[in-house]
């Protein structure tokens, strides 16, 4: 199954960012390895805690150094498309000897939500796959409780798994942190409301009244409104307060069933 948020590639369902055969990656580049973490392409650390807002299964072949991907939705039955092609313009792989040109990459979007920043994490491994599935599960049990589209607030982790062939390793891992988002109106974080100036009305038949001298306020620095917090000016993400909150599951829910009235 070629499953994402919110939608498939071929019917993004209006998913902004072009998807195609040439443009996957978006934003900077995640990569993951056991023994730096994760980090970008520059070799920085990458904020912890990330918002998933996309996610989904292609196939990849490497032709001169560059990446082809086939973004199909059903996607074309891997073996039949690699036995397609003749073995002699199989790639040579690490190992020294021709490997399948197309394979299966599992790609995440993920935005951190203090500064909107995209991540893309693609990979072709199995560690990949693991990620992926467990990601795809979550989401599809909150999508099946909510009835809608959720966006899960992710901590970047690694886990264990055992390989058949070299023994113990550890994978990449999106964890939810139970903090699962809905769309909302982004128009506050796209474009601030003009500000009001107010002043007198007056109409044609308006008669002036008299006015009372007013004494001037205090003005001295002592009386002086106190200014907003260092940090008002850069809330502490823009794109969760402008997204709704999911109620968390009730045991009714996760049951499908309630106790009687009586109870």
């Amino acid at each position: 199954m070629n499953a994402v948020i919110p939608g498939s590639p071929s019917n993004s369902d209006g998913f902004p960012l072009e998807i195609s055969s040439t443009r996957v990656s978006h934003g900077t580049p995640a990569r993951w390895t056991e023994t730096t973490g994760w980090r970008d392409r520059d070799g920085l650390p990458i904020p912890d805690t990330m918002l998933v807002i996309y996610y989904f299964k292609a196939l990849r072949s490497w032709v001169n150094k560059r990446a082809t991907y086939n973004i199909d939705d059903p996607l074309p039955n891997l073996d039949e498309l690699n036995a397609s092609i003749p073995r002699s313009e199989w790639p040579i792989g690490l190992s020294g000897e021709p490997e399948k040109p197309w394979k299966f990459v599992y790609v995440f979007y993920l935005v951190d939500f203090k500064t909107g920043t995209m991540f893309t994490y693609e990979h072709d491994t199995f560690g990949a796959m693991l990620c992926y599935d467990a990601l795809h599960e979550a989401v599809t049990v909150q999508r099946m409780l909510r009835g809608s589209h959720v966006f899960p607030v992710v901590h970047l982790e690694q886990r264990p798994w055992k390989s058949a062939r070299f023994g113990p390793q550890m994978r990449a891992h999106l964890q939810p942190t139970g903090d699962w988002r809905t769309p909302g109106n982004l128009q506050p974080v796209l474009q601030a409301p003009a500000p009001q100036i107010s002043g007198p009305t007056t109409t044609a038949a308006s008669t002036p009244t008299p006015t009372t001298p007013v004494t001037p306020a205090n003005t001295s620095p002592a009386s002086a409104p106190t200014p907003p917090p260092a940090d008002a000016a850069s809330p502490s993400s823009t794109i969760l307060d402008h997204m709704t909150p999911v109620k968390p599951v009730t045991v009714a829910e996760a049951i499908a069933d309630k106790l009687p009235d009586w109870a």
